[in-house]
């Protein structure tokens, strides 16, 4: 974010903005936020925009932990991203898990 819209407006840019710039760039979003499940603003702004997201829904890990994540579930990130939004899943130490749109 600090490249895309520079220091420090990086850090007052509102979710839902980032999050439509991004889906319009063509760009996955990657995330930590544990409580996105349960944000409206957020999961329409996702919807919307068809953004693709992967998120790490832990607040306790360091840095490094958080791009381990990323990095292991590397593959099957590129994979989901293959596919058309609206979606998010849950970034776990070995795997995905779908968050929206939810199975039924």
């Amino acid at each position: 974010m600090a490249e895309h819209y520079g220091v420090p407006q990086d850090e007052t840019i509102e979710d839902t903005r980032w999050i439509e710039d991004s889906a319009k760039l063509g760009w996955a979003v990657l995330m930590k936020d544990k409580r996105i499940r349960y944000r409206q603003a957020e999961i329409a702004a996702v919807i919307e925009h068809q953004a693709r997201c992967f998120v790490i829904t832990r607040g306790d890990l360091t840095s490094a932990a958080y791009a381990e994540r990323f990095i292991t579930n590397q593959q099957p990130i590129f994979a989901a991203s293959s596919s058309p939004g609206p979606f998010i899943y849950a970034v776990h130490t070995d795997r995905l898990e779908r968050l929206y749109p939810p199975h039924h």
